[in-house]
């Protein structure tokens, strides 16, 4: 009777052990699910969500386009009160005719329509900032896709070299065996196990290039994001066909930021000469006024006296003044113009060289896919095989798992080059086709 009970308490000791281990591996699966993947789409989303820049933009903005409604405004009255003409002998206010209190106002009015332009003038310096803001939210997806593109090729090549590590550790036991009966000599168990130290280093260097370029993604998404693992696979970026033509690219470029921003200041610019030549033409001022007199010392009512008077600018001497300014902003905006030329021809050389660059890295990648890998692989077997017949030498072996590995590496180098470059076209072209609100 107690054997049973002893049998039947192990039995359900067990079925507890079995259990508790099968919710720690369950634990562990959903953990290992669970792990968060950061792919390009997500590091891109997260950058420009809250980003401070275009926020601090976004505030400058508004700022602007609140002033410009101030700008437009008429300037305060000003209220003017005074006791005129109050005898000093005696001081008393119903002594003479002529004492009296005034209360006047004064409104200004600026020359020609430079308030309605000074409004315009700002609105557009408000809606210059649409352009900025464009033009930093491409920069950003560029250098996110260029610093996500180059933490890929890295990992991949960490990744890579510690393949390869395991197929230089067994070139090393074939080197021992080889030399423990005597088929080769100890300088190519040295320089097998050399090169293996060297693959070490080179881990130790590459684990460093994956902590900087970390740290510079977290500059845009966080440490919190940053440190996350990476897609295994290499996103997609898709670029449209170019023409080649310059005026073609020309009409194309005017859509994006850098240019639309030069439009602006342009626009601007013909603001600043429009104000000057409203200067030409004169500013005025309304003065109204109510003086009021006492009664005289005999009980006689004595009148109040109503006035009115403008006052008006006269731009006579406009040689050195209207005349210099207006030339200085006319001067200000052929600069621009010329900038704007100057921009415009930039965009386009540099567009032209990273498409010539993305074509050439396209054909390196399928050379490299339909040769070079695969003959590096033969060589290496190869010359592993000549070396076990003893009719191969040992350097032989070494260059060719040391082609084999920088093969690979070269590989997802140029492949990440070649959507590096991609992403660098996509800055200057994906403002194609669209209009500054949108």
């Amino acid at each position: 009777m107690h054997f049973k009970q002893y049998l039947s308490q192990r039995i359900t000791n067990r079925q507890t052990v079995l259990l508790l281990l099968f919710l720690l591996l369950l634990t562990v699966s959903f953990s290992t699910l669970a792990k968060p993947i950061l792919t390009l789409e997500q590091a891109e989303k997260i950058a420009l969500v809250n980003e401070p820049g275009i926020i601090s933009q976004q505030w400058q903005m508004e700022s602007l386009s609140a002033q410009s409604v101030a700008d437009g405004q008429l300037m305060d009255p000003k209220l003017q009160v005074g006791l005129n003409n109050l005898p000093t002998d005696t001081f008393d206010f119903d002594q003479e005719n002529m004492t009296q209190f005034k209360v006047g106002i004064v409104q200004q009015f600026p020359s020609g329509d430079s308030l309605n332009i000074k409004q315009q003038k700002t609105e557009k310096q408000s809606e210059l900032f649409l352009s900025k803001i464009s033009e930093r939210k491409l920069s950003i997806v560029k250098d996110i896709r260029l610093t996500y593109l180059e933490i890929y090729y890295w990992e991949k090549a960490r990744s890579t070299i510690k393949q390869n590590k395991r197929f230089f550790a067994q070139l090393v036991n074939i080197v021992q065996s080889m030399f423990s009966v005597g088929r080769n000599n100890q300088q190519d168990l040295i320089r097998a196990q050399l090169e293996l130290s060297r693959l070490d280093d080179r881990l130790v260097k590459i684990t460093q290039k994956i902590n900087t370029q970390r740290s510079k993604l977290s500059r845009w998404i966080g440490s919190q994001y940053s440190t996350q693992t990476l897609s295994a696979q290499l996103p997609v970026l898709s670029i449209s066909e170019i023409s080649e033509d310059f005026e073609t690219l020309s009409q194309l470029f005017h859509n994006h930021p850098k240019i639309l921003e030069i439009d602006k200041k342009m626009e601007i610019s013909r603001k600043d000469i429009q104000l000057v030549r409203e200067s030409y033409k004169p500013g005025w001022a309304l003065n109204v006024g109510y003086a009021y007199r006492d009664n005289n010392q005999n009980g006689g009512s004595r009148a109040d006296f109503l006035s009115a008077g403008v006052t008006i600018d006269l731009p006579l001497f406009t040689a050195n003044r209207q005349d210099k300014k207006l030339l200085s902003k006319e001067h200000k905006y052929q600069s621009l113009k010329d900038k704007r030329v100057a921009m415009l021809r930039q965009l386009i050389a540099n567009l032209q060289q990273e498409v010539a660059n993305e074509e050439q890295l396209h054909n390196r990648h399928q050379l490299y896919n339909k040769l070079l890998l695969p003959q590096a692989k033969q060589q290496t077997k190869a010359s592993l095989l000549a070396y076990q017949s003893a009719q191969g030498n040992f350097s032989d072996v070494m260059r060719a798992y040391i082609d084999d590995l920088n093969v690979k590496l070269d590989e997802r180098r140029i492949a990440v080059d070649h959507l590096q470059s991609k992403a660098k076209i996509l800055y200057f072209t994906s403002s194609f086709g669209k209009s500054e609100s949108q």
